[in-house]
């Protein structure tokens, strides 16, 4: 299998997305076989975006996939998802998340991805991403924004959860 060239798909992206420019040459850009996929935060120690991939699993997208995925990830970084945009319960709690923060997180994050999705596409993405109206996501409507998708998302495990409470306990 060939080696993933990321510059080489960040080029490409570029020439087509010019938009992504000037926020591209401010990612630290890192490999890093840890993460399933690919992700952006803000270095704690110098305060600058650093985008984490996977090249493995950018190996076995198409072009347009990975073109996706990188444009995923700058909407993140765009839309304030990993900084000011925080839900209220999460804001300041990135350094020393309680282990309920962290869940929070991570649906905060599939709220994000979520809105972000619909703009790209779901044809320019992986088969297995967050998608509005698909698979667990079906009774979400497109077009929201990430708050709209948190809020609902909490909702619905919070349905969930009394709906576990109200049944009878089998012994």
């Amino acid at each position: 299998m060939s080696e993933f060239d990321l510059n080489m798909h960040v080029h490409r992206l570029l020439m087509r997305e010019p938009f992504f420019a000037a926020l591209s040459r401010r990612i630290d850009k890192r490999k890093d076989s840890s993460v399933p996929t690919a992700g952006v935060r803000v270095n704690p120690n110098n305060g600058y975006f650093e985008l984490f991939y996977n090249p493995e699993f950018f190996t076995k997208l198409t072009s347009k996939q990975a073109s996706g995925v990188l444009i995923h990830e700058f909407y993140h970084l765009v839309f304030e998802h990993v900084t000011g945009r925080l839900p209220d319960e999460l804001a300041g709690a990135m350094q020393n998340p309680t282990q309920e923060q962290v869940g929070l997180f991570k649906l905060w994050n599939i709220a994000a991805d979520l809105s972000i999705n619909t703009l790209i596409g779901k044809d320019n993405l992986p088969e297995t991403c967050c998608y509005p109206g698909e698979k667990m996501f079906e009774d979400l409507p497109p077009g929201k924004t990430a708050e709209w998708y948190y809020d609902a998302l909490k909702q619905k495990m919070e349905e969930q959860q009394q709906q576990r409470q109200l049944l009878p306990s089998i012994h």
